[in-house]
């Protein structure tokens, strides 16, 4: 019976002692199991922190690293635009087909379509992951420099689609708009012309980006303006279509219809772009004029569509009423027997020719060349044109003369259509002052001069006597004497006051045959 209880007591401490050993090791393993799943957790933690900033910038989860490889991805990526993020700050390796880059993360780059790409780094605790988003929602590459992205690594790998999501990106209205202040018009005196005329500042390109994204509304000039730094400037269109010629201190540029551009720059200069109506500045030639006078070097253009629109302004800026103005644009130029006055628009040089009869004169400024794309020209009597084949490129904006100038309708001198295209030239500055021309209300023609009502509203005048006979013009003033390709004499005239104008020494023509024109500004 000893025997036997001993028996049994070795057989239930054997039992013990496996089931102790047993308990131990799953014990031992739940320890170990539970430790990874922990650790993992810990892992996949930092990775979703790490990259929790960029889903809220609107990246989708391509794909994270395994525990078994934490810092290692391959895969077949979409296109579009993918970031490589890792939890630490280790250095990122991108592999594609077309060569391996390496570089701080996170890493940005783009591609043209689906490929196979590998990543890695050095994970330390942490892992990696590959986010995308689509191209238009970045711009692709073009457009790095506004992505909400501060540091890390930009790879320029999508040159074969830049141009496409750059048009996708600035179509969806994903560029930055800031508020623009017309402190740059105000900065420097000389720049008051500018303001004047009806500029104001839309955009600018800071030093820190490479251009800035413009909605050009409908019938208006854009002029861009580089400080110092900046080495060019470009306007691009869709498709990166290049919009007016570069240059080193401004662009410029009109059109008929609502459009977007971009204004780029090389270097680090910054860039004000300021926009203004077109009928206020005259279109391309106008707009010329004006950044002469500003003392900048600026290419105006407009698209080949609206060449004969963009003579028309031109026009209508000095002073002719809009109504009196009809186009034609080549080849197709139609001839009118009673225009006097037209404006041409060209994108083909030496493309069109006048031809008038014997006794027809006429005058352009600036005369008529091979290298000559636009100019305002003025005819005696009736004119033709000759275009030079069905290849030019070019439109004409045509007019009778306006009623303040209908006493030298006639005229059939030289001299006095070259005065004529400066009385044009003169009216244009004195618009962009504010004001309009006038005859024959309220005032008083005098054997030599003119005595002027000021009305109501009103603060200020110019006076210009017309004739058909020599003199043909001769400003009027109340003091120094003033010419019409010069600085005009601008009068300070209240309302139910009066003004008397006369050309000193010089003699007028009778008063039966001439017209004083009076440019009457209206109270800013």
């Amino acid at each position: 019976m000893d025997a036997a209880a001993n028996v049994e007591s070795k057989r239930r401490s054997s039992r013990v002692l496996v089931m102790g050993v047993v308990t131990v090791t799953v014990l031992a393993a739940a320890g170990v199991v539970s430790m990874l799943v922990v650790r993992e957790i810990a892992r996949g933690g930092r990775v979703e922190k790490a990259i929790a900033p960029y889903r809220a910038m609107g990246f989708e989860v391509v794909e994270t690293s395994s525990r078994s490889k934490p810092g290692m991805l391959d895969l077949q990526a979409p296109q579009g635009c993918l970031l490589a993020v890792s939890s630490n700050d280790k250095p990122i390796k991108v592999e594609r087909v077309a060569g391996t880059t390496e570089g701080a993360g996170p890493v940005l780059f783009c591609m043209c379509e689906s490929e196979r790409v590998a990543v890695s780094t050095d994970p330390g605790d942490g892992g990696l992951a590959l986010l995308s988003i689509d191209a238009a929602s970045l711009g692709g590459s073009r457009a790095f420099a506004f992505s909400p992205l501060t540091s890390g690594t930009k790879l320029v790998t999508d040159q074969a689609c830049a141009e496409t999501s750059l048009d996708a990106w600035i179509d969806a209205k994903k560029f930055p708009v800031k508020p623009a202040d017309d402190k740059w018009l105000t900065a420097k005196p000389a720049r008051a012309p500018l303001a004047r005329s009806g500029f104001k500042v839309v955009a600018t390109v800071p030093p820190a980006a490479p251009f800035a994204v413009v909605d050009l509304a409908k019938e208006s000039c854009l002029l861009a303006v580089a400080d110092e730094g900046a080495t060019k400037l470009a306007l691009r269109g869709h498709g990166g279509t290049a919009l007016a010629s570069s240059g080193l201190e401004g662009v410029a540029y009109c059109t008929a219809g609502e459009v977007t551009v971009s204004v780029e720059r090389e270097g680090q200069g910054e860039v004000t772009i300021l926009s203004a109506p077109a009928t206020r500045v005259g279109g391309t030639e106008g707009l010329e004029e004006l950044a002469h006078e500003v003392g900048l070097k600026a290419l105006a253009s407009a698209p080949p569509a609206d060449l004969a629109w963009n003579a028309k302004q031109l026009l209508v800026a000095s002073a002719v009423p809009e109504a009196l103005v009809t186009t034609t644009s080549a080849p197709d130029v139609v001839d009118s027997a009673e225009a006097r006055v037209f404006s041409l628009s060209f994108k083909t040089p030496g493309a069109i020719a006048p031809e008038a009869g014997e006794d027809v004169f006429s005058y352009c400024e600036p005369t008529l060349g091979p290298n000559v794309l636009e100019s305002l020209c003025l005819f005696s009597g009736p004119s033709k044109w000759r275009i030079s084949g069905p290849e030019a490129v070019g439109g004409i904006a045509r007019s009778k003369l306006p009623f303040w100038l209908l006493a030298m309708q006639g005229v059939n001198d030289p001299v006095a259509l070259k005065e004529e295209t400066q009385l044009f030239a003169l009216a244009r500055h004195l618009k962009y002052e504010g004001f309009e021309p006038t005859t024959l209300e309220a005032l008083t023609e005098l054997p030599n001069g003119v005595e002027i009502l000021g009305r109501a509203g009103e603060d200020a005048v110019v006076a210009v006597s017309v004739a058909p006979e020599a003199p043909y013009v001769i400003p009027l003033t109340d003091g120094a004497a003033w010419a019409t390709d010069g600085p005009p004499r601008i009068v300070p005239l209240a309302p139910l006051a009066k003004v008397t104008l006369t050309t000193g020494k010089k003699s007028l023509p009778s008063k039966n045959v001439r017209r004083t024109v009076v440019f009457r500004r209206q109270k800013k």
